[in-house]
């Protein structure tokens, strides 16, 4: 069993089809075989997520900073909650946590935490993980697009990441 760190949106507002793929994904942990490691929020994505993978029997870990409980409302479909100093402990402490990392739709956190396994990862070498985009309805194109053309980032970097359109594609490349 592996333990997959799930980053994704917590906001409310999300399309309600991000909302599903968070449920599809909890239920998926669980039909894989993986435990669950995410941030500890109860709201939007995050807190569909912990529900689902919690209700189809994954093991649930959130890790959440102090700053945080409050106002991302902590969940309470966890096995164990961490909570951390800050949002560095925070990262820190998932990568150093998981098995694999898996990115759903969300906004500058989820990018702050795809940008530092990413750069942490195949870039300093400081782990070899994998890291499986989820390209959701071609949310992340543009910014894979982009930093293919347009960004430093040598090809072996670029290519360190996978990117599947769909959630059984991830499921595969996570295999």
């Amino acid at each position: 069993m592996a333990a997959v760190c799930v980053f994704c949106s917590g906001k409310s507002d999300a399309p309600e089809s991000f909302f599903e793929l968070a449920r599809e994904t909890g239920r998926g942990l669980a039909q894989e075989g993986h435990s669950l490691i995410y941030g500890g929020g109860g709201l939007g994505m995050m807190g569909e997520l912990a529900k689902a993978a919690h209700a189809a029997g994954v093991s649930v870990t959130g890790v959440m900073p102090e700053g945080l409980v409050a106002l991302e409302r902590a969940s309470k479909e966890v096995d164990e909650l961490i909570v951390s100093p800050d949002l560095a402990a925070r990262k820190a402490i998932m990568i150093t946590k998981a098995d694999a990392f898996l990115i759903l739709p969300g906004g500058l956190g989820t990018l702050d935490e795809l940008f530092e396994v990413w750069t942490t990862g195949p870039q300093l070498r400081l782990h070899g993980k994998p890291i499986v985009l989820l390209d959701a309805d071609g949310f992340y194109t543009g910014l894979v697009d982009w930093l293919a053309s347009r960004a430093l980032i040598s090809p072996t970097l670029l290519d360190a990441v996978t990117v599947a359109p769909s959630l059984d594609e991830a499921w595969a490349a996570l295999r």
